[in-house]
């Protein structure tokens, strides 16, 4: 029979031989590890790149505001709109592509679910021929990476009038996105902000029926309907001392009196303002520059602004009017519609991730 201390050694060299080989598998099955977590990583880094790149184009998929062509990535001239050209602008500045081959922007979405809300765009990003580190100890050499984003512009909250009657100045070509929340926006200033600019004309837009028409329209909003790219026709002179109009804008300022802080000062927060103030409203940005006396000229993008109403805003007509105002935030329309049927206004918010 075996001794006792043969039979160890026996053991042991068994042991030594299982181990060898069982540590060849642990060392490939880390390598192989490795190789996965460094897929996830950019798979990782890939969907936040495209969730970005999705957010960034959603911003203009609604108009109103317009991606400068100066900002453009030179790959994504080919793009069709705003909204895409963006993304695809953000994609490969940021390093998620390297060129346009690299993405797929599709504006809707394809293959989302059912009743995905719209307007709705799509990034599709990816890396390919990524090295392995450790697979190509058993023949692999290169991997591939994808993830894509859809983000949806969100609605626009309902709002209780059209556009108010008066003209916020911006000069061609005007950009209302390059504005800062909080920035002022006086109006009622005879030649309007761009002194000199327009002879006799306090920013006042015209109804066609006088100053009636001005005081209805503060009130309820401007009648009829406005687009990006349409005209609106101003009103010369200052109707500050005229009855229809005083009314009705002493009756806006006390409904507003309340508002503390002003959302306009440095402790105020003008883009935290209830859509329902009736001091927040609707303007169209038209550049004044060339206009005497009444005129009608482009609107480029509607905004909308807070009306402070302190002490500071009175409207007192003989040229004295001084209406203090501050910019909030780009409106999302296109097209604004009177007074008449409750238009449905609101504020660019910001874009949403649905897939």
């Amino acid at each position: 029979m075996r001794s006792i201390l043969e039979r160890a050694k026996s053991v042991r060299g068994q042991i030594a031989i299982i181990m060898a080989l069982a540590m060849a598998g642990l060392l490939g099955v880390m390598a192989l590890g490795t190789d996965v977590g460094l897929m996830y990583y950019d798979h990782l880094q890939l969907q936040k790149g495209a969730d970005a790149a999705s957010l960034a184009g959603a911003t203009y998929l609604n108009g109103g505001i317009t991606f400068a062509a100066a900002n453009m990535n030179a790959n994504c001239a080919s793009q069709p709109d705003d909204a895409q050209k963006a993304a695809c602008t953000y994609a490969i500045n940021n390093g998620l592509a390297y060129d346009a081959n690299s993405l797929t922007i599709n504006e809707p979405g394809l293959n989302l679910p059912a009743g995905s809300p719209s307007p709705n765009l799509q990034v599709i990003a990816t890396k390919n021929n990524i090295p392995f580190m450790f697979g190509r100890m058993i023949g692999l050499s290169t991997f591939n990476v994808a993830a894509g984003a859809t983000a949806k512009a969100t609605l626009p909250t309902s709002s209780a009038r059209g556009i108010f009657p008066l003209g916020m100045q911006c000069a061609s070509p005007c950009d209302v996105s390059k504005l800062v929340p909080g920035q002022s926006v006086p109006f009622g200033i005879k030649f309007s902000p761009a002194f000199g600019a327009a002879p006799g004309n306090w920013q006042w837009l015209s109804t066609g029926t006088g100053a009636n028409g001005v005081g209805d329209a503060v009130t309820n909003g401007m009648p009829g309907t406005y687009t990006i790219g349409g005209t609106v026709n101003t009103k010369p002179g200052d109707d500050g001392n005229a009855g229809p109009v005083k009314t009705a804008w002493d009756a806006l300022m006390n409904s507003c009196a309340a508002t503390s802080p002003d959302p306009c000062s440095n402790t105020g927060n003008p883009t935290s303002i209830r859509q329902s103030d009736p001091c927040l409203v609707t303007v169209p940005a038209i550049d004044f520059a060339g206009c005497t006396g009444t005129c009608s000229p482009t609107i480029a993008a509607f905004a909308q602004v807070y009306i402070e109403s302190s002490s500071s805003s009175k409207i007192k007509g003989n040229g004295t009017s001084n209406i203090n105002a501050c910019y909030v935030r780009a409106v999302d329309a296109n097209t604004v519609s009177g007074s008449s049927n409750a238009p449905s206004l609101g504020a660019i918010e910001p874009p949403t991730l649905i897939q």
